[in-house]
Formats: C-alpha cells, structure tokens, sequence
C-alpha cells in the first residue's frame, strides 16, 4: 500500500523525518518496504496484512499514527452541503441479494461540468500509482485511497429507469467492462444493474455503457459494501483485478460507506460544480450493532511477559478509538466498525503490545518446553517409516494438488477442486497419493535415477458431495521399480512392525489405473484397506515411465487402528532353524491366500514362519495347474531339532493341504 507524506499530514502532525517515520511504521507493526522520494513528495511502500483492510487507505494510516504517536487526529471537514430536491425522487434502489450486498448507498447530483482535474489532485493519485482520468472519476479514486471505501459514479441519464438493482446475473448475460472486456456473467455473480441490464460488476468494476464522460451532466455515486468472497470468485472467474476488488475482498467499513459517499460529494461540488440532491437512498440489511471485548489487565501482562499498568492499558485502547470503561477486573472496550479484526481478548493484548512496543517485551534467557510423550500416531508413523527405510524405501514429501485427468486415471471422477478461474492446472486436491508419488518417479527418471522406492504417509481429500467439505483421512503409498513381491514384502514388514497379531492378504481385483490381473485388494486382518498391482499401460504411457511400476496404497487410519500398543520381545534363539522346501502342485484358481490359510490352520508351535518362494506353471505342473513352492521354518527353544521331528511336522502340512486343496507333491 503506497502512501502519501502529503496527502498524511492533512489528517495528523508528523514532525520525523522521512527515514525516522518509515523505522516508526514497522515498530507500530506496518512495515515499510520501500520509501520513494520524489520532487515534492514522499511515498511510503506498507505492507498491511490481509485482516486490516482499514489501513488500506490514509485516513486508517493515519489513525493509527495519531494513536501511536498521542498526536491529533483531523478526519476530512464536511459541513452541511447544499441540495435541491429529494434523492429518493431522483432514483431508486432494490437490493435482491442482502446476503451478498449487506448496503448500498446511492446519491444523485445533477448539472455537473466534466473537465480535468487540478493539478494538486492528479499528484496525490500518481504518488500512489493511480493516473488522473476526469474530476468525477478522480474524485472517486482520491476517496478509495483517503478511505479505503471504493466508490462508482455513474451517468445517471445513461441508466434505464433512473434506478439500481443490485442482483445475481442471469445465466448468458454479457456486459464490457470500462477496461474494454467482454464479461460474460453467470448465476454466482453479483451486479449492479438499471431498469433492463448490467450496468457493473459488483466490487469489481464498471461498465462501459454508463461510465462518466464529457458529455456527463448528472451523475448517481454508488458507495456500498459487497460480501469479500463473491467478490473474490467473480473478480478471478473475469480475469479482473482492481483496487476496488482487492478492498472489497478484504471487507470495508459498513458505517464508513455513508461517510465515504458524502465525501466525494463534498469534493464533486467543489470540482465540478453542480446540486446534491437532499439525502441518501440507503438500504442496509442489518445495521451496525458494535460489539464489545473485554480484557483483563491481569491476563494481558501475563500473555506479553512484561508489566504495562492497568491506566497505561486504557489510555493505549483509548486512543485506537475503542472506548474502553472499566469493569470490575476487566476492560470493556467498544470495537468500532473500522475494527473487524478486534473479535477476543487476545487481540486487544496484541493492540497494547503494538503501541507499547515490541521492543519492551523482556527476552528470557532460556525459553522451557513441556516434553510430552509420543502419541500413538507419532509412534505408529516411526515404525512405518523404520519398517520402509530397512526394507529400502525413502521418503517422499509431494505437492498436494493434481490434475483432475490424474485424479480420473484413478477411478475418481468427483473431485475436490479451485476453480479454473483460479488455477488452471492442479487444481484438484489429490483423492490418492499415486498420482504424485508417480510423477516423482518420472523426475527421478528423468536424472538418472533407474531403481526407484518411495513412500508418502499423507492427507489425501476423497469428494465428500457437492456442497459439503471434503472428507479427509491419512494414507501410505509405496512405488517402486522392483518387483511386486518386494514391494508386497515391504508391506507386510509394515504390518509386521505396527501390528504383528493382523494378518495381511491381497485378494485379486480390478482396480482403476493398475492392470487387469495384476492388481488386487489389500485386506487387513479380512478388512479392505487398499490396493496393490502394477500401474496399466495408460498410467505408465501418461507420466512417461519407462520402467514398469509396482504400487501399494493403503489406508493409514486403519492400520493405526490396528496398531498393537504393547511390544512383545522374544529372547535370542539359541538353537538353529530348520528349513524344508515344500512344492505344491494345485490348480491354478487356488490362491496365495487359501494356501497360506490352510497351512496356517495345522497348529505347530514349532513353526515359526511361513514363506513364499516361487510359483511354476509349465508340462510339469500339468494343464490347469501350477506349482507353488513354500519354505516352512522350524525351530525349538530347546534344543536342536531333529530330522525325524520336521519330517513329521512337514507331513501333517501336506495331508492338510491335499484334503483341502486337493494338492500333489513333487518327490
């Protein structure tokens, strides 16, 4: 925000000079970025954060300098102006959308002269980056910079029906802006329209058909107050950015619209001549009911580590113009309308320690910390991460937008997005972690890197409905280059390590962006928790891989949920284990899972685990068949097991699986 020394100290005495004033800014919290001196001025370049639209404008600035400094503040002078005839007379106003228009002001002044504007008005309007237009316009502008309150003058004689209807735009209704774009409006937009047509974009900009020009003789001053976020969506669906929308977005000063309007009728009369009609068309939905905050003297100097008294107190919220009166323990202040920003206790603690002086809050020497232990969660992700990082994965922290054909490739049409008008790219917010762990393989791809494992524990945002939030849960995504065994292997180290009681099965399915046969659902403990496979050809050819990957996504929130909280611990085992290779010829509909569960079912304390090996199909298996190959582990706590003892334990596996399954043995 560019502001005038000039233009300051028509509204407080300031007697620092330039370089001084720009250090006493960012002390009272306005940084200055920036000073530019010029011929005959000094501008200041403030950064003013976003939930203080009062101090986009001087007379704000100013506000907060007479109360920082204890010096005067002098508003703009207006006395009584002279008027003829009635406003309500002269022009109507229908306000059909309240909740999108909570005011608007209309004022009428007839027999103005349109001509240049002086030469000491077009100086304080380029000193903050605005070029002089004519005297009506340029009065409007000097109003939006003098009080943050964006204004519009329009020919009255050009608005059918001499009245203002403020409402949403009706589907296919076009208007051009004075900018000279075609604006093609829809049922989200606000307007502002006369008897037949749009004759402006409501907080965003005017129209051309009934802008001021020379030939201007009566014109109608619109000052009002439009919701910030219709504003903000329908200035970023046009692609138009203004001052007056960047003000409304931010929210203006309900009161401070009558007392912006009558301003710039005060300086139009003295400019351009003509008559104010007697009064204002003004429709307020719901006027201003100031509310109160209170604080505690006692709670202030506790949250600032420093002691400001109670009166010093007072006086500081006194002169932000909040009215503060003493309430038992308390300070009751009187927010004005100005004041938005001011809704908790809080926020008064921060207003004394901004005109107090941040400077003066004492810096301890050693800042303590409440240690507190680590939460389930916390302890749930170490052991996921510990778990990957030993079975060879690292970590992936990816962007959590993408493209809805991303998203599409996927299965998930219905997505959570910004409007296009916003951002035109990656714009969705992400259903699954895929789609972006996939394109940090391609950019590992693209340096070199061949042998790819990453893994991401994210927030991932599923559609929830049109019109609700989006739903939101944590899921871990693994992509590797290896092979799906090793990748099922780290899933199941995942498993082993957070919950070592469930159990983890991947049951054959077709799910959406992986390939058919060569994907399946992830079941914990016979629940449905994810998915697993290979990516399709589309995905692949999509991103541009050229390896093929394997891809696991499961739910986190589950498996957290499955978590064990105590940890077991097994002594070191003193005597050898026994392997026995076991190959099993079933047919080919029989799978992983059955044969795990059916061995699993022979109870044999002995055995320890249960591992995979490989799968055959070929002449040897037989037609239909397959041979599956299995490592079965023994071991005993005391003493080294004999030949004798696993054969037998190995042959009561193998009856179980030939009368179950119906399998054949290779000698």
């Amino acid at each position: 925000m560019k502001i005038s020394l000039n233009w300051l100290t028509d509204y407080v005495d300031l007697s620092m000079p330039a370089d001084k004033l720009a250090e006493f800014f960012t002390r009272i919290g306005l940084p200055c970025e920036e000073v530019t001196e010029t011929a005959t001025d000094v501008v200041f370049d403030l950064e003013i954060t976003s939930n203080r639209p009062d101090l986009l404008g001087h007379i704000g600035v100013a506000r907060e300098l007479a109360a920082a400094t204890g010096k005067q503040f002098r508003p703009p002078a207006m006395g009584k102006l002279p008027t003829r005839n009635k406003a309500a007379d002269l022009t109507a106003v229908e306000v059909q959308a309240p909740d999108l228009c909570p005011r608007y002001t209309a004022r009428v002044i007839r027999g103005v002269k349109v001509a240049p504007s002086p030469r000491w008005l077009i100086e304080r309007l380029e000193a903050v980056g605005l070029r002089g237009i004519n005297n009506i316009v340029d009065v409007t502008n000097y109003v939006l910079m003098e009080y943050s309150q964006p204004l519009h003058s329009f020919d009255y004689d050009k608005l059918a029906g001499n009245r203002i209807v403020v409402r949403c735009a009706r589907p296919g209704e076009v208007m051009v802006s004075i900018d000279g774009t075609k604006c093609r409006l829809d049922e989200e937009m606000l307007i502002i329209a006369d008897a037949g047509k749009a004759v402006a974009i409501a907080g965003v900009m005017g129209g051309i058909d009934t802008e001021v020009g020379d030939r201007t003789a009566n014109v109608l001053i619109e000052s009002a107050q439009f919701d910030p976020l219709t504003t903000r969506q329908t200035s970023r669906k046009l692609g138009i950015l203004s001052e007056s929308n960047y003000r409304f977005e931010r929210g203006v000063d309900a009161v401070g619209v009558d007392e912006a309007s009558l301003r710039a009728c005060q300086m139009i009369l003295d400019l351009a001549g003509g008559e104010l009609a007697e009064g204002v068309v003004d429709v307020w939905a719901k006027p201003f009911v100031p509310p109160q905050v209170a604080l505690r003297p006692k709670r202030c100097c506790a949250l600032l580590g420093t002691d400001v008294p109670a009166e010093r107190q007072s006086r500081i919220l006194a002169a932000l113009g909040l009215s503060p009166r003493a309430d038992g323990d308390r300070i009751v202040c009187t927010i004005p309308s100005h004041r938005g920003d001011l809704r908790r206790e809080a926020d008064l603690v921060e207003e004394v320690a901004r005109l107090e002086g941040y400077d003066k809050i004492p810096v301890a020497q050693k800042v303590a910390h409440a240690v507190t232990a680590e939460g389930p969660m916390q302890r749930t992700r170490r052991q996921v991460g510990r778990a990957l990082s030993a079975a060879g994965f690292d970590e992936a922290l990816t962007y959590t937008f993408i493209d809805q054909a991303e998203a599409e490739l996927f299965g998930h049409a219905k997505t959570v997005r910004v409007s296009a008008a916003v951002r035109k790219t990656n714009n969705v917010l992400r259903p699954t972690l895929l789609p972006s762990l996939l394109r940090a393989c391609k950019t590992n791809q693209d340096v070199g890197n061949a042998d790819v494992g990453l893994y991401e524990l994210a927030g991932v945002f599923p559609f929830a409905g049109r019109g609700k939030l989006p739903g939101e849960r944590m899921e871990l995504s693994l992509v590797t280059t290896r092979d799906l065994r090793q990748l099922r292997g780290a899933l199941e180290a995942v498993v082993a390590g957070v919950a070592p009681d469930a159990r983890l099965d991947v049951r054959p399915a077709g799910v959406a962006g992986l390939e058919a046969g060569v994907a399946g659902e992830v079941l914990l403990d016979a629940r449905p928790v994810g998915v697993l496979g290979q990516v399709s050809q589309e995905v692949q050819h999509y991103y541009g891989l050229e390896r093929q990957i394997a891809v696991a996504s499961v739910s986190f929130d589950t498996l957290q949920s499955a978590a064990s909280a105590k940890r077991v611990y097994h002594a070191v085992p003193r005597f050898p284990a026994v392997r026995r290779d076991l190959s099993a010829i079933v047919d080919e509909s029989v799978t992983w899972s059955q044969l795990r569960s059916a061995i699993d079912a022979v109870v044999q304390p002995l055995r320890v685990s249960t591992e995979y090996v490989t799968t055959y199909r070929g002449k040897q298996a037989g037609a239909g068949k397959k041979s599956v190959t299995v490592t079965l582990v023994y071991r005993s706590g005391e003493g080294t097991l004999r030949s004798e003892q696993v054969d037998e334990q190995v042959a009561s596996v193998m009856s179980a699986l030939k009368q179950q399954l119906k399998a054949e043995f290779r000698a």
